[in-house]
């Protein structure tokens, strides 16, 4: 008996590890056929926002991905303060890249709702709610989250987004681009950490990306 009560623990260790690979492959491998076939990105989306919801229906654990309403005053304070901080940063770093885009207010029309609502949560649902934890789980706090970090930068490796398409060119292979996004990473996911509230994150992310549309190097209206 008391074999099993110590097995038990590693076997679900592993297995939250093993969950956790095969999901963040399937995930970067959608990504990078997208490359080839751009209506492919559309799945990805829809996995990243789906698959955690899901995941968390079928075993009743809104909380393990984020999904409460403990914390969640502090959760939106974290969120927005992180956020208007990453958003003077890109308006600061920019330089000659920080020209309002053309046809601003629509713009921000559909982009705001756009990364409020599916821009951001994709990304945010899968990375710090539901793969941060079982990389957590598996090889501690901190471990697990500069490892889901370093997934996060790696991912944005793989969609088209260092291509010319429709919602613009964003400068992700660059030294620059690399490193900004796992320190962004790192604040998502920390800020996860202190409020054990997607909300946090999800809130913060949103607003780095209006920045993004903001200063014209992302938009979703062609003209």
């Amino acid at each position: 008996m008391k074999t099993g009560d110590q097995t038990n623990p590693k076997k679900e260790t592993h297995r939250h590890l093993i969950e956790a690979v095969i999901a963040y492959a399937v995930f970067c491998g959608l990504s990078f056929l997208s490359r080839f076939v751009l209506p492919v990105f559309l799945l990805v989306v829809i996995s990243g926002l789906a698959f955690p919801l899901v995941w968390a229906k079928i075993t009743r654990s809104w909380a393990s991905i984020g999904f409460t309403r403990r914390n969640l005053g502090q959760a939106m304070l974290w969120g927005l303060g992180t956020g208007l901080a990453i958003m003077l940063y890109i308006f600061v770093t920019s330089g000659e890249e920080r020209t309002l885009p053309f046809m601003l207010e629509l713009q921000l029309a559909v982009g705001i709702p756009m990364w409020f609502l599916v821009v951001s949560p994709f990304q945010e649902f899968f990375f710090r709610g539901w793969l941060q934890p079982r990389f957590q789980e598996a090889t501690g706090k901190w471990a697990g989250l500069i490892l889901t970090s370093i997934c996060f930068t790696l991912w944005h490796l793989f969609p088209p987004f260092d291509l010319p398409n429709p919602t613009g060119t964003l400068p992700m292979t660059s030294l620059d681009g690399i490193l900004s996004t796992f320190g962004l990473g790192i604040i998502w996911g920390y800020i996860l950490q202190r409020t054990d509230n997607i909300v946090a994150p999800w809130l913060s992310h949103a607003l780095a990306g209006i920045a993004l549309v903001l200063i014209g190097i992302m938009s979703f209206v062609q003209y």
